[in-house]
């Protein structure tokens, strides 16, 4: 029996920083912070909202315009062409695919779009299905319905929601701070393990002894 290995995309797989900064940079023309600035002040686990309203004095009028801007336009197709892979993605699921049934699991609004993007990363042979929220439902509810979890199944993500989701379907929880969230701030959802990317889950010494790369 294989294991389920579920993957985060944004943050985790791969990198979408120049995007959504771009896009904020756009929607709120004020904003002087450098791309670093901007993503000191995310990873420390300020939120849209508290950014908006703390940094630019947003009313809640202009934070709901501004949101449902953001949403409007964050999945653009030529946006989503300033995305990249992080460098050790492809080989990571290879490796896994071999003795596992890897999942890519995402809140993203556009599915058509999420298959052409690992379309063009090359991800498509490894995965054994892709599960997007369509921020319609939750990421738990949608890998329940979906997968038959057991208690060896891992999550792997960048986020507190990824944390308390594996943490809900009673599997490993994998943070990386790669993406949305600092270490610090990761911590606080108490991951099984956190991880600087997500290929350094195979370094793992307590992966080693209960290898995701064998069948169980």
């Amino acid at each position: 029996m294989n294991r389920n290995i579920f993957f985060d995309l944004d943050g985790t797989l791969s990198d979408p920083r120049v995007r959504l900064y771009d896009l904020f940079v756009d929607l709120v023309p004020e904003c002087k912070f450098s791309f670093d600035e901007y993503w000191e002040i995310k990873r420390n686990g300020i939120d849209q909202v508290k950014l908006l309203s703390q940094y630019f004095n947003y009313s809640e009028e202009q934070i709901v315009r501004f949101r449902k801007l953001w949403l409007s336009k964050i999945e653009d197709k030529e946006r989503l062409k300033q995305d990249v892979p992080f460098p050790k993605s492809r080989a990571l699921l290879e490796k896994l695919s071999k003795y596992n049934y890897v999942f890519i699991v995402t809140e993203r609004q556009k599915r058509d779009l999420v298959f052409w993007q690992i379309r063009n990363y090359g991800w498509n042979e490894y995965l054994k299905n892709v599960l997007v929220t369509r921020q319609r439902t939750s990421k738990f509810t949608i890998i329940s319905g979906n997968v038959c979890v057991t208690k060896h199944d891992t999550i792997v993500g960048d986020t507190g929601e990824d944390i308390l989701t594996g943490k809900k379907l009673g599997i490993r929880t994998v943070g990386v701070t790669s993406g949305l969230l600092n270490r610090r701030i990761l911590s606080e959802y108490s991951p099984d393990l956190i991880i600087s990317s997500a290929d350094a889950i195979l370094e793992q010494d307590d992966y080693a002894s209960k290898p995701l790369l064998k069948a169980i």
